[in-house]
């Protein structure tokens, strides 16, 4: 695919998410510019950038993140303002603000952009330092335009992702019986645990109930998924499609072709789902803001350790600004804020180089806007533009999304300070760009070189003891409910292990057999989510065999430890005892 035509399938697609990051952004702009304020347009935009968030999102959930967003924005503009004329509070607050916000966007796992535009809004405000009253001003105009964000949210093509986030979910387990017995098997059986972990957290953003069909779709492809991990694993050939799309398709319908294993009772049990007979399959977990915000503070959890270099690294750009005295000092933090947006090092440093080349376009364009010295209203125009293209574009091209992003801030610096030159914040803006970028790398390869050496092993051994769960409600405990939590609790977690060790191989991290221990964890993983039907259960001394020795191996993994008990081998079960083995020796 052309660089022009993924540009072309991005606008056709995430044109209602440019549309609405415009609106929001704009509709302040577009009424107090023509009242003769455009400075408090200025403002009230930064409360409307709580519209970009939630794109892609259940309606009901996207409408209550930019609630919550704006809320926040309206207390940290008019407080950072407050603390702009004294450097030093200024510097605390903005990296507090960065800490804080960045915790708990990873521990309710808002999408990008997170903190970042939280972040943005708090150091623009750095730069206008406002007394109590200017502070109380900044606190009305920021809501009103948090609240033209909600309004545009609420009213601006309201569409809903979850029949689409299902129906992939679907396919992929379609995938899953396709690729059996295939070299493709593994990547397939990886995909559809993802698609249908997606599936999950887009219902329960959404607050799908019992009674809805989407709910119960999807309770009915988890049944399936776990049957088809088994087949799939079990596969030595490629399967007929004839001896499971009824099943996958259609549950309940007989079919004249040889039945695979476990075929007729994932068929029925998937077709009561659907019907609404097996109500206690459907309910959908759901953890409240304090639970998630708790599970974060787990000294297991990476969420803390990545807030606060969220925080440390975003309060050392502003302190470098202003110890160089740079006119626009929030801009090298604001840098510094953007990049850390990448999980590794490779894609900080690619992060890094692309901010500086868009930014350099960015601000030849906006040297080419404001050379003729465009009425306010059109720079409204612009701004509502550039926001709306660069959200479109953002996914796709990282740089060529920055140039329009670039050309957001120096608009508002137009519309805030009439009188200033925009000529002189164009060349402070790429001085200021580049250093945050050479700051930002600097921090993370030498402040922080082993972050994700030091979060795999936690992501492997919390992976693992689920693993443990998961087998102990299947081979031990009868209890079906917690059984399957504990698959949607192992399949989120096998979706972070994915995520984490691809960051280590981007960092090239190096351990006691790092890529082994993964590839171990994720076997293992994928052997207890698709338990196969109709084999024999071990007997009960070697599943609690098992799962002790499972456990033992995931706190010799958190502690960095030669692991004590281990897991026996189980007759009948060959691939979890051949994992199992891998496990300890690579850990031994």
């Amino acid at each position: 695919m052309t660089e022009w035509s993924r540009f072309a399938g991005a606008f056709r697609t995430r044109w209602p998410v440019g549309l609405r990051a415009g609106l929001s952004v704009g509709i302040p702009l577009l009424v107090l510019v023509p009242a003769g304020r455009p400075d408090w347009g200025a403002i009230a935009s930064l409360g409307g950038i709580a519209g970009v968030y939630g794109a892609g999102t259940p309606y009901r959930y996207r409408v209550r993140l930019v609630a919550a967003i704006g809320l926040a924005l309206a207390v940290v503009v008019p407080v950072s303002s407050l603390c702009g004329s004294v450097p030093w509070l200024s510097v605390l607050f903005v990296g507090v603000v960065a800490g804080v916000a960045g915790f708990v966007c990873l521990a309710t796992r808002i999408a990008p952009p997170r903190e970042y535009l939280i972040i943005l809004a708090t150091l623009v405000a750095t730069g206008t330092p406002v007394d109590f009253r200017g502070a109380m001003t900044e606190f009305a105009l920021v809501a009103g335009g948090a609240l033209t964000a909600l309004l545009v949210a609420a009213l601006v093509l309201p569409r809903t992702p979850e029949t689409g986030t299902v129906a992939r979910a679907w396919q992929a387990i379609d995938e899953v019986l396709r690729t059996a017995g295939t070299p493709q098997a593994g990547g397939a059986r990886r995909q559809a645990v993802s698609e249908v972990t997606r599936a999950r957290e887009t219902l329960r953003q959404a607050r799908a109930g019992r009674g809805d069909e989407r709910t119960r779709s999807l309770a009915a492809a988890e049944v399936v998924l776990t049957w088809a991990l088994s087949v799939s694993i079990d596969a030595k050939a490629p399967l007929d499609p004839a001896s499971w799309e009824a099943a996958l398709h259609r549950p309940g319908e007989r079919t004249d072709a040889p039945e695979l294993p476990g075929l007729r009772e994932i068929s029925l049990t998937a077709d009561r789902i659907l019907r609404g007979e097996a109500v206690d399959e459907v309910e959908p977990a759901r953890l409240s803001l304090t639970e998630r915000l708790r599970d974060a503070l787990n000294p297991h959890a990476v969420v803390l350790p990545a807030a606060a270099r969220t925080g440390v690294a975003v309060a050392i750009g502003v302190l470098l600004g202003r110890l160089l005295g740079l006119g626009h000092a929030y801009w090298v933090g604001l840098t510094v804020a953007a990049a850390l947006q990448a999980t590794n090092v490779t894609l900080l440093v690619r992060r890094a180089a692309h901010r500086i080349v868009g930014t350099i376009a960015g601000v030849a364009l906006a040297a080419v806007v404001f050379a003729a010295d465009p009425p306010l209203l059109a720079v409204a125009f612009v701004v509502i533009v550039a926001q709306g293209v660069s959200e479109i574009l953002m996914p796709v091209s990282y740089g060529v999304a920055v140039v329009f992003v670039t050309l957001v801030p120096l608009s508002l610096y137009d519309l805030a300070v009439p009188s200033a030159q925009v000529s002189s914040a164009v060349g402070a803006r790429v001085l200021d760009t580049a250093i945050g970028a050479v700051l930002v790398v600097l921090l993370r390869v030498l402040l922080w070189p082993r972050a994700t050496a030091a979060r795999l092993p936690q992501v492997q051994a919390r992976t693992l003891r689920s693993v443990a769960e998961v087998f102990r409600g299947r081979w031990l405990d009868g209890d079906e409910a917690e059984l399957r939590e504990n698959r949607r609790l192992l399949r989120e977690q096998v979706l972070d292990l994915h995520n984490i060790a691809e960051d280590a191989r981007a960092d090239r991290v190096r351990g006691r057999d790092t890529d082994r221990i993964t590839l171990a964890v994720d076997e293992l993983a994928m052997l207890a989510l698709g338990v196969p039907f109709g084999r024999p259960h071990p007997a009960r001394e070697q599943g609690e065999r098992l799962v002790n020795g499972l456990r033992s191996l995931a706190d010799a993994l958190g502690r960095g430890t030669a692991p004590g008990e281990r897991p026996p081998p189980i007759p009948g079960y060959p691939r979890v005892s051949a994992a199992s083995e891998l496990l300890a020796t690579s850990l031994g």
